[in-house]
């Protein structure tokens, strides 16, 4: 687990099968936001749960940024990185990053993107890669500060009520 800090007071640890029911909820929030992921709908508690029981360490990491609250933790945001299945690609993990809204602009985005290098380095991945809507600023500047480079842009990709969106695919090598 990674402890909280002096700025914010959270901490980053791996999510577990407990965790589902408060990860759907939080994952609920964010697509019914509308504006940061393509998909309409996040996994159902049960999906999650039972990914997090099958999780390969090998393959998969899955951080939560939690805080105390009441009698428990408070989920503030998740970031998975999934490695490539394919020998050739197996270098390269794609993450999924995502920050509840009260707990935007804490350091909680910086914090797992952090935290997830070091798995990386075990399991031999020297490349993660992300895609993000060209109309996030404010996670396009996480990133950059964070030492992801474009490596390319979908035009027009993504297609809504509110308009059309490039999608942005930025990567960090590690090596």
């Amino acid at each position: 687990m990674v402890p909280p800090t002096a700025h914010a007071p959270f901490a980053i640890r791996p999510a577990r099968p407990d965790d589902a029911p408060a990860l759907a909820a939080l994952m609920d929030g964010i697509y019914a936001e509308r504006r940061w992921f393509v998909g309409d709908v996040g996994p159902t508690a049960g999906e999650l749960r039972r990914r997090l029981r099958a999780l390969d360490p090998a393959r998969l990491w899955f951080g939560v940024a939690v805080a105390p609250s009441g009698d428990g933790e408070a989920l503030l945001g998740w970031l998975e990185a999934r490695r490539f299945a394919l020998p050739r690609l197996a270098h390269v993990a794609s993450l999924t990053l995502a920050v509840a809204p009260e707990a935007r602009r804490r350091g909680v985005g910086r914090s797992l993107l952090r935290a997830v290098e070091p798995w990386a380095a075990r399991v031999g991945v020297v490349k993660l890669r992300l895609d993000v809507r060209a109309s996030n600023a404010a996670a396009l500047a996480l990133y950059a500060a964070e030492g992801y480079v474009e490596e390319g842009r979908e035009r027009r990709q993504i297609r809504d009520a509110d308009g059309e969106d490039d999608n942005v695919v930025l990567a960090k090598f590690l090596d």
